[in-house]
């Protein structure tokens, strides 16, 4: 009897330990916005003009005095459904076989291959709560014929389906159809006498030029993209809230519908003006944004969770810079690089990446290495205690090393990048401090292509086109290698890491 006691008292003892050792783990919160390039961000508006911002952002300012920001991250795509590919699977976009440059349209499929895995999964593996909030942009299983509409009511093939146990989700983020929110994968009224139905074009708020293709659009008949943020931000602070009572740590992926067009913004939300904040609905949208990242820090602090969070901050590709009234008054969303959002140059790719973890990431700390938004898949792995098949995960690299040490040690043996631009396709890879642009033939494959630019970062990050060192005779060895790399990575598979 004692025996059995005693056998008792340990296992208690045991299993306490166990719980102990998992509340130790720290929660993981990354938020991805939508077209947010750096210069959008006030703290990197300063930096690269020395003037204050136009579009005010101090909670995401805030965020780079409390740990750590990367002065030279980049999207996986400089288009938002193929980096968001990249952000569950560590993958870069082109080693999707069903779609290489991005799923567009909720009746494809995600082509999330099953020797893929999932960030959603690894951390559930790892004994993490996981929870998606936001767009989603990677597909579903509906067939968008007109006659469709009673099929909306659910979605078999999103977040949840990819590892995520509980999510509100926007399939197309707040630009397509359909326009509507499915929690845990079913239709989540906006109102009680919402039904899926077609609307009119006015409700969408899209632009007049939009008209011929969104006419009649499946939607909650009560939606309205003013009311993204507001529901989004609701749903992820009241799950924040629920995880007090829990003994699991938590993965929060929070992709913003912020700031991409329609331009929809709210009179107000959580009390801070929003429409008519800024000289136009784009700056207004930025205000939107920087808000709701300052509602889910308040949220974590306010149960006590902050300090076992780890809080990322990053955007799925370059700014927009299509506001005149905001350019000419100096806010420019690439800041200081050529280009924007869909751009084979660094103001397509280039975005803000923030990390911030209470007593583990030093405050006010800056890393210089090359990263991709979607290396926080082997980092998530790493801090999951989730061991990752190289063979499955080819281009994610853990940054637990420079997040806690400042590791400066290159992460990247190359950064891959590819533009839909309608004047390309446009290919690079990047090798140390050069950048090589190539120009393709066609879509579907790689087909000819033909070397068009190449540029040293160190000495000319802008890409200025005077500075292009193409046609100068000693660097066509250079050239004729680093064609020779892009076309090994894309034709055998080739890992970008060390």
């Amino acid at each position: 009897m004692y025996k059995i006691i005693r056998n008792l008292i340990v296992l208690v003892i045991l299993s306490s330990q166990v719980v102990m050792a998992q509340t130790k783990k720290p929660n993981i919160v990354v938020i991805m916005s939508d077209d947010i390039g750096v210069g959008d961000i006030g703290y990197y508006h300063k930096q690269l003009t020395g003037k204050e911002p136009i579009v005010p952002t101090p909670n995401i300012d805030k965020l780079v005095d409390l740990g750590m920001q990367f002065s030279d991250a980049h999207s996986p795509a400089s288009l938002c459904a193929p980096t968001r590919f990249s952000m569950m699977t560590g993958n870069l976009p082109y080693r999707n076989t069903n779609s290489p440059w991005g799923v567009w349209g909720p009746d494809r499929d995600a082509g999330i291959e099953p020797h893929f895995t999932t960030v959603a999964r690894i951390a559930k593996k790892g004994g993490y709560s996981t929870a998606f909030f936001g767009k989603w942009g990677l597909g579903g299983d509906w067939d968008s014929r007109p006659a469709a509409i009673s099929g909306y009511q659910k979605n078999d093939k999103g977040a949840p389906y990819y590892g995520f146990e509980y999510s509100v989700a926007l399939p197309e983020g707040i630009q397509n159809v359909p326009y509507v929110y499915y929690e845990n994968g079913k239709f989540m009224k906006i109102s009680a006498n919402s039904i899926i139905t077609r609307i009119p074009f006015e409700q969408l708020k899209y632009a007049d030029e939009a008209k011929n293709v969104k006419e009649g659009s499946i939607a909650d008949s009560n939606w309205d993209p003013t009311l993204a943020g507001s529901i989004l931000t609701t749903k992820a602070i009241a799950y924040i809230d629920k995880q007090v009572y829990t003994k699991k740590p938590f993965y929060l992926y929070y992709c913003s519908q912020a700031v991409h067009v329609p331009h929809s913004p709210p009179a107000a939300l959580n009390g801070v003006k929003i429409a008519g904040a800024t000289l136009g609905t784009h700056g207004d949208m930025i205000v939107e944004l920087d808000v709701q990242v300052g509602m889910l820090i308040a949220a974590l602090k306010k149960t006590g969770l902050y300090n076992n969070t780890l809080f990322v901050f990053t955007s799925d590709n370059g700014g927009l810079n299509e506001n005149e009234v905001l350019l000419k008054a100096g806010h420019n969303s690439s800041g200081q690089y050529k280009g924007k959002k869909a751009s084979i140059y660094e103001g397509g790719h280039r975005i803000p990446f923030i990390a911030v973890w209470p007593g583990k990431i030093k405050p006010k700390t800056q890393s210089d290495i090359p990263i991709y938004a979607s290396d926080m898949v082997a980092t998530i792995a790493s801090i999951t205690g989730i061991s990752l098949d190289k063979d499955k995960v080819l281009d994610s690299a853990d940054l637990l090393p420079v997040f806690i040490k400042g590791d400066k040690k290159p992460l990247h043996k190359y950064l891959v990048h590819a533009s839909q631009a309608k004047d390309g396709p446009f290919y690079a890879l990047r090798d140390g401090d050069y950048k090589l642009i190539l120009k393709g033939k066609g879509m579907k494959a790689l087909g000819e292509l033909t070397p068009i630019e190449l540029y040293n970062l160190k000495d000319n990050v802008q890409e200025k086109e005077s500075e292009n060192l193409i046609n100068k005779p000693e660097q066509a060895n250079r050239i004729k290698s680093m064609m020779k790399t892009y076309l090994e990575i894309r034709n055998d598979g080739v890992s970008t890491l060390f």
